[in-house]
């Protein structure tokens, strides 16, 4: 059986400018779109089966990388399930002439499946070499449980296709999933939703903060569904809550199968945008007040999930 230790990649990326966004430092998309190839390739080298990105934890973003940064991702497996695999991944940016920081830490599951996206079983397992590595794994196996009742209406979400039109400071895109967006067979792959996400995201809050703005985390993530190519993803996107220089935007994600005439609910995110200015520094926004009853249903749970993300990233930043 295989060690923790010994699933353990590296991958280090050069951060050019066509990884920046507007403010100057490493778009929050490719960020997620890194992490999640990193968790991909320790996995699938484990499995040896196709993977699905099925969940991503809470993600924050406590350093900002700017570009001729060199970022590396560290990602090892920490348990496998029957059908799944629980993965962290470590991210490092180093300036050329300056020390290396921690940029975050990712903790994904993937579900082993065959390339029309059907679970299939794994084989292999982790065996914990040592009293550090057994640690490790029975956190990862509790995140993992902690998941399954955060999922465990996952059948019911599948099918809540409704789309809640908030007026003012809504947003709502169409984009068709091309090969190119796949990697097994024809499912699009996870790290490549997430940068599209991360866009929408940007988008949204920009036109709301009037300037330049900065990913500062994604909430826990999962995905309800299969997103296949020729399918046409509707993201609806919208600004839940405002704070001094902060947003939460959401975005629900549908795939339309417009051949079979089908539409699924895949997942819904939720992140937090920090409007900048040409230091980096954060600026005041303009204060917003909900008026319509799904304005103000929208900013209290914003509120309730504002209150978990400041404790996760006091453990996070505490080393928990």
């Amino acid at each position: 059986m295989a060690s923790i230790q010994s699933t353990v990649i590296e991958m280090l990326h050069h951060v050019f400018p066509q990884h920046a966004n507007p403010a100057g430092t490493l778009y929050g998309g490719w960020m997620m779109n890194w992490i999640v190839t990193a968790g991909n390739l320790a996995a699938s080298r484990l499995t040896r089966k196709p993977l699905l990105l099925a969940s991503i934890e809470d993600l924050f973003f406590i350093q900002p990388v700017r570009i001729g940064d060199v970022v590396t991702v560290k990602a090892m497996v920490e348990y496998v399930g029957k059908t799944s695999l629980e993965v962290e991944a470590v991210v490092f940016c180093k300036p050329l002439n300056g020390e290396e920081k921690l940029c975050t830490r990712a903790r994904m599951s993937f579900v082993s499946s065959d390339v029309h996206g059907k679970p299939v079983p794994i084989e292999q397992r982790i065996e914990p070499a040592d009293e550090k590595e057994m640690k490790i794994y029975r956190y990862a196996k509790e995140i993992r449980e902690g998941r399954l009742v955060r999922i465990a209406q996952r059948k019911q979400k599948v099918r809540d296709t409704n789309l809640e039109d908030v007026g003012r400071l809504s947003l709502r895109v169409y984009r068709l999933v091309f090969p190119e967006d796949a990697i097994y067979g024809n499912l699009m792959y996870g790290g490549k939703l997430l940068l599209i996400l991360d866009e929408i995201m940007a988008i949204m809050a920009m036109k709301f903060a009037k300037g330049a703005i900065v990913t500062a985390s994604l909430d826990a993530l999962d995905f309800y569904h299969p997103i296949y190519v020729g399918n046409i993803l509707i993201l609806a996107s919208s600004l839940n809550y405002t704070g001094r220089s902060s947003t939460e935007i959401g975005v629900k994600v549908l795939a339309e199968d417009p051949v079979n005439n089908t539409v699924q609910h895949t997942c819904t995110a939720f992140s937090t945008c920090v409007k900048v200015d040409d230091h980096g520094k954060p600026r005041l926004l303009t204060p917003f007040t909900p008026m319509t009853d799904v304005e103000k249903k929208r900013w209290a749970d914003a509120a309730q999930r504002k209150q978990h993300r400041m404790q996760r990233l006091k453990e996070l930043q505490m080393g928990a």
